[in-house]
C-alpha cells in the first residue's frame, strides 16, 4: 500500500532537497529559492495546488524567474524573463504529483534535471560573462524564457536588440497592426497595452515605424 504524505512534509522535502541541490538560499516566507548576481536576482518560486490535502493529494510546480529591479518595484515591471517547470507526462500537465514517497522522488529528480539545464546553467553563464549570457538569452532563449527587450537593451544597449525587434515587427499580424494604431489613438483595451511587454516597448520607442 502506498504511504501518502502530509502536505507540509511533501513540500518541505522538495524545498530542502532543491536548496541543497542548487546551493541557493530558501526564503520560507516567499516560498522560493534565491540567487543574486550583481543587479540580477534569480528565483525559483514554488506554487501549490488549492486542492492539496494531507494523505490524499499534494500538487506542486515551480517557475524560474529573472528579476531586474532597475525597471521597477512591482513584479509586473521587474520580472524580465521566466521559465515554467511543469510535468511533461501524465494526466495533469500543470501540477507535479508529490503525494507519495515514490512520486515525490520522481518529481525531485525531474526538477533537478530541469533546474540544472536552465537556472543553474544560466547562473554559471552570468557569473562567467554577463553580457555574453544576456546575448545568448536574446539569441537562443528568447521565446523559451519570455525575455523582455527593455532588460536586454539596458544591459547591452539598444543596438543589440535591433535584429530581434526587426523580426517581431516583420511578423506582426494585421490584427496586431490595427491594435497598434488603436493604442496610438489612446486605446488601452489589450493586455499588452497596460503593462511592460515587448510589443509595448517596441511601439513606445517607435521601433515599428523605423
Amino acid at each position: 500500500m502506498v504511504q501518502l504524505l502530509y502536505v507540509e512534509e511533501a513540500t518541505d522535502l522538495v524545498y530542502t532537497e532543491l536548496e541543497e541541490f542548487t546551493g541557493w538560499k530558501f526564503l520560507k516566507s516567499q516560498r522560493c529559492l534565491k540567487r543574486k548576481i550583481k543587479d540580477i536576482e534569480l528565483y525559483i518560486k514554488f506554487s501549490t495546488s488549492k486542492w492539496n490535502k494531507s494523505h490524499e493529494y499534494v500538487g506542486l510546480n515551480a517557475d524560474f524567474e529573472i528579476v531586474y529591479r532597475k525597471l521597477g518595484k512591482l513584479p509586473v515591471q521587474n520580472t524580465v524573463a521566466y521559465y515554467e517547470y511543469r510535468p511533461k507526462t501524465g494526466d495533469d500537465l500543470y501540477w507535479y504529483d508529490i503525494s507519495g514517497e515514490e512520486k515525490l522522488r520522481t518529481v525531485i529528480n525531474a526538477l533537478e534535471f530541469e533546474i540544472k539545464n536552465t537556472a543553474l546553467k544560466l547562473t554559471e553563464q552570468l557569473e562567467n560573462n554577463m553580457e555574453k549570457a544576456i546575448q545568448a538569452l536574446l539569441d537562443e532563449g528568447f521565446e523559451e524564457y519570455h525575455v523582455r527587450l527593455d532588460f536586454v537593451a539596458d544591459i547591452l544597449g539598444a543596438d543589440a536588440i535591433k535584429p530581434r525587434v526587426k523580426n517581431i515587427v516583420m511578423s506582426l499580424s494585421d490584427e496586431e497592426k490595427q491594435q497598434i494604431k488603436d493604442y496610438r489613438n489612446g486605446a488601452r483595451t489589450k493586455k499588452w497595452m497596460l503593462n511592460p511587454t515587448n510589443l509595448k516597448y517596441i511601439v513606445d520607442n517607435g521601433y515599428d515605424s523605423k
